[in-house]
């Protein structure tokens, strides 16, 4: 019986697929036995098997397994793939499973940030985004500048655009300054629309002057990436650019995303505009103007009077901004409130600020406390995003809520707050 353990154990073993194996369904099971995350003890031999795998489709499975065990020891097997793989559509899953190793991708759920919740920015879904602690590897930033740079497909170069917003890169502004500037993607308008949003997406105001020297470009669709992305950088010099834009223009989009962008960019001189805005016609231009005022040192105590003569909800909800960023503690809880109905992408957009930029975090807190689900859960997400430790001792109680919806937000939010979980 001695002999006959071994004997079975050796057979097993040699029955289990292998990623050398000549059948490619045993490759590819053997890929998928070891694809799970942790499983760092895998990735030298994934590696190793995409290097000798003839086929492209088991190519980018190895590539989907890499991203999948998210361990940051895949990065040279990424980078690789990404800069000498032939085939587009690997070196395409290459830059989503390089993002993976940084941000907590489901398959099946959308993604949320700040830049993506505000309102009428965008019509695409929204990018997935790093957590502001996270530490992103020199080595797969400067992949994703040679593949911008370098890459003859424009669908790569766009993504690897679209990559470097997601991981906040704001050492390769120059980078992509030069990609947008350049010959090369002169008339590839997708690479430069998406370049224009990772710098949004940065938010660093380093990407102002190229911005506003887009504001000019011949193409509608990267004048108007540009006057979104620059309000997001917060760069006061376009203000006469936009206002310009605002007061001139005959598009309705363009009229818009520029009020839009100079509400979201915090400038003194912009008062005297958003106060004559107050009384307009247009909802919109309500909500953005009672936003801007917010965001500026402004008196906003005459919002009272307005939220109870105000009919259209969002608006009312601008106004409440207005009042809670002033420190009323009533506005407040009717933005916590709102997490609830149509309008709670709005919500979530000004509880973010008031905790980020307004010094209302503290204020925040307490409110974790409501007896609704879906508003504990949504503010978890906000504290997360807002990214300060401060917040932790709050949210680890509700690891333990007795609904999975705000464990589950509990969990990416102190993953978000923990730099390399």
């Amino acid at each position: 019986m001695s002999n006959v353990l071994p004997l079975l154990l050796a057979l097993s073993l040699a029955q289990a697929p292998s990623l050398t194996s000549s059948s490619p369904r045993e490759r590819r099971e053997a890929i998928e036995s070891k694809a799970f995350l942790a499983n760092r003890d895998a990735v030298p031999a994934l590696v190793e098997a995409y290097r000798n795998e003839p086929l492209k489709d088991i190519r980018s499975s190895i590539i989907v397994a890499l991203g999948t065990i998210r361990d940051r020891s895949a990065i040279p097997g990424l980078t690789g793939a990404l800069q000498g793989d032939y085939e587009k559509d690997v070196r395409l899953q290459a830059i989503d499973s390089l993002l993976r190793l940084y941000i907590p991708i489901a398959d099946d759920e959308g993604f949320w940030s700040f830049f993506s919740r505000v309102r009428g920015l965008f019509s695409e879904d929204p990018r997935p985004l790093v957590g502001v602690n996270e530490y992103v590897d020199q080595t797969a930033r400067e992949a994703l500048v040679a593949a911008l740079e370098r890459d003859f497909d424009p669908e790569v170069r766009m993504e690897s655009a679209h990559a470097l917003g997601s991981l906040r890169s704001v050492d390769e502004l120059p980078a992509l300054t030069e990609a947008l500037e350049g010959p090369r993607n002169l008339q590839a308008t997708d690479v430069r629309v998406a370049i224009i949003r990772a710098m949004g997406v940065i938010g660093s105001q380093q990407a102002g002057p190229v911005l506003t020297r887009m504001l000019k470009d011949e193409e509608n669709r990267v004048v108007l990436e540009a006057i979104r992305a620059v309000g997001i950088t917060g760069y006061q010099a376009a203000f006469p650019a936009l206002a310009n834009l605002f007061k001139t223009s005959r598009n309705g989009s363009v009229r818009e995303s520029s009020l839009q962008s100079i509400a979201l960019m915090r400038e003194p001189a912009a008062q005297s505009l958003f106060e004559s805005m107050l009384e307009d016609p247009e909802d919109v231009y309500r909500e953005l103007a009672a936003e801007g005022l917010a965001r500026l040192d402004y008196d906003t105590s005459g919002f009272t009077d307005r939220i109870a003569g105000e009919k259209n909800e969002g608006v009312r909800l601008a106004l409440a901004f207005g009042l809670a960023a002033s420190g009323d503690s009533v506005r407040l809880e009717l933005l916590v409130d709102a997490l609830e109905g149509g309008r709670d992408q709005q919500a979530e957009t000004y509880l973010f600020e008031l905790g980020r930029y307004e010094g209302r975090l503290e204020a925040i807190f307490p409110l974790l406390r409501n007896s609704k689900a879906e508003i504990r859960a949504k503010l978890v997400r906000v504290l997360g995003e807002i990214g300060d430790s401060a917040a932790r001792p709050y949210i680890e109680p509700l690891i333990e809520d007795p609904n999975s919806d705000v464990v589950e937000e509990a969990v990416a939010a102190l993953r978000k707050l923990t730099p390399g979980i």
